[in-house]
């Protein structure tokens, strides 16, 4: 195969309908290929360890640009967001670590008390967890963990 030459990559009708009309909602005037590409970049390099994009570095935490942060403190949400490689709050360059003590006025754990939302489709879930990695496998029901607890020791 040369180095230029494209393939075909199988996707579902449902997949490609979905993409065509997402494009066409945006006016985005990439074709299917070129989002294809974009996504196939873009988990290669997840998956390499690599970030594709910009974005804010939390210890071991990428959080690529675009990426919300949220406190809630005195029955008040605070919002941040990732610019670049910046985290902003309120005009301000903040690290979570800072911005958790400003926000709550006493040292505060930010893994536990910011929140994340990585896309405006995805619902927030704690840093915590996004560092440990449960982010990617959701806690299951109480039930169902004494369920398959039980049935473990059976």
């Amino acid at each position: 195969m040369r180095q230029n030459e494209a393939v075909t990559v199988e996707v579902s009708h449902k997949v490609y309908t979905a993409l065509c009309d997402e494009l066409w909602k945006q006016r985005d005037p990439r074709s299917p290929g070129d989002i294809a590409m974009i996504a196939i970049k873009a988990w290669l390099a997840r998956n390499s360890g690599r970030p594709v994009e910009r974005g804010y570095q939390w210890k071991n935490l990428f959080l690529p640009h675009g990426t919300r942060l949220r406190i809630n403190h005195g029955y008040t949400s605070h919002y941040a967001q990732v610019e670049g490689d910046l985290l902003i709050a309120d005009g301000n360059i903040v690290t979570p670590r800072g911005w958790a003590n400003e926000v709550c006025g006493c040292v505060r754990n930010a893994w536990r008390d910011i929140w994340i939302q990585r896309d405006h489709n995805q619902g927030w879930m704690r840093a915590s967890d996004w560092r440990t990695g449960e982010a990617a496998n959701p806690r299951r029901d109480a039930i169902e963990r004494r369920r398959h607890g039980r049935r473990q020791l059976d």
